[in-house]
């Protein structure tokens, strides 16, 4: 996959170091201490969707956020990081893992304004976890595998994976959520 967002990451072209770059930040919320975590590889183009209220940024979450709160200074701390890959290959690959990590390091997604753990798509935000009863907890590549394997609609795990307040399908007892690529060592899989 050569595409983050809109962008074909394969038009990227190297800076002055021979190096491909994006920028991973985030907006920390001064009133309420929650974050928003990103990578782009065009940072002045956020940043000028970020001050217009009727763009709309990232996700609900953060967008009743801004509407509450506005997008000022005052109210929202910027901080970004130019991160540096030196194989175009690896620019997706990359990204991805930096705004899991920082997703991860500031709980934006529990806690912040993320609306998952990061990611391109559905497939890609983490794997699947579902324990059921009887059975166990069994890991799932994505929200379409467990869905699969469940004989349940994609669209009903994504709600109970990343939507439902308790995540869980209470006719059956399965509890579903999302578990970062990061966590996977410490949890069995069923083949």
């Amino acid at each position: 996959m050569s595409k983050r967002g809109r962008f074909d990451v394969k038009k990227l072209k190297k800076n002055a170091a021979g190096l491909y770059e994006f920028t991973a930040y985030y907006y920390r919320n001064k009133i309420t201490g929650k974050y928003y975590c990103g990578v782009t590889l065009h940072p002045g183009n956020r940043k000028s969707i970020w001050k217009g209220l009727t763009f709309k940024y990232a996700g609900k979450k953060l967008n009743d956020a801004r509407k509450l709160y506005g997008v000022g200074k005052e109210v929202w701390e910027y901080e970004e990081t130019t991160i540096l890959v030196a194989d175009i290959n690896d620019v997706i690959a990359t990204m991805e893992n930096v705004e899991r990590a920082l997703i991860l390091k500031y709980d934006s997604y529990h806690n912040g304004y993320n609306s998952n753990f990061g990611g391109l798509g559905r497939g890609s935000k983490g794997y699947v976890s579902v324990s059921m009863p009887g059975v166990g907890t069994v890991l799932y590549n994505s929200c379409e595998e467990a869905a699969a394997a469940l004989k349940m609609s994609p669209g009903i795990v994504y709600y109970y994976v990343y939507t439902s307040k308790t995540h869980k399908k209470k006719g059956n007892g399965y509890v579903f959520d999302v578990v970062p690529p990061s966590w996977t060592t410490t949890i069995t899989t069923t083949p």
